[in-house]
């Protein structure tokens, strides 16, 4: 990023993962918390362009992961809603699931191709996994509408 450059949005390239490997593109909520850990980062002499975001100090990944999920467990109990409303505990992964569900009911007309690309998934996984607990009524308001021309 340089000097005066305003981002809309994060590009992200992680590995390549089951034959996926285009870039996901955050929302745009996620610019201004990355400028945040990214200037208390470069304050502790990390924020290099190869630096972790989360845990740089930290070169054992897996650590840091444990270190993570521990955290969020801790969050989860402490708050009393590590279970979720059909009694199966909540883990670090079921964020993806929650932000895929989100931008299935919220994400105005986005298309089940654009999500699953940008998820680095199959459209099938998310009619299976992620759009399965949905209904109609979630989104009648996009029943309702009409294309615009």
């Amino acid at each position: 990023m340089r000097a005066g450059e305003h981002l809309r949005d994060l590009r992200l390239t992680p590995p390549e993962i089951k034959r996926h490997k285009s870039p996901t593109v955050s929302l745009p909520q996620a610019v201004n918390i990355y400028k945040t850990l990214l200037a208390h980062q470069t304050a502790k002499g990390f924020g290099k362009p190869d630096d972790y975001v989360f845990f740089p100090e930290e070169k054992n990944r897996l650590r840091c992961l444990n270190t993570i999920g521990w955290l969020f467990n801790w969050i989860m109990n402490t708050l009393g809603i590590k279970a979720g409303p059909h009694g199966a505990d909540r883990s670090f992964y079921s964020l993806r699931h929650t932000a895929i569900t989100f931008r299935l009911i919220f994400g105005g007309n986005i298309d089940l191709l654009t999500l699953a690309r940008n998820a680095r998934t199959s459209v099938e996984m998310i009619e299976k996994f992620y759009a399965s607990t949905l209904s109609a009524e979630m989104n009648i308001s996009l029943l309702h509408s009409k294309r615009r021309a």
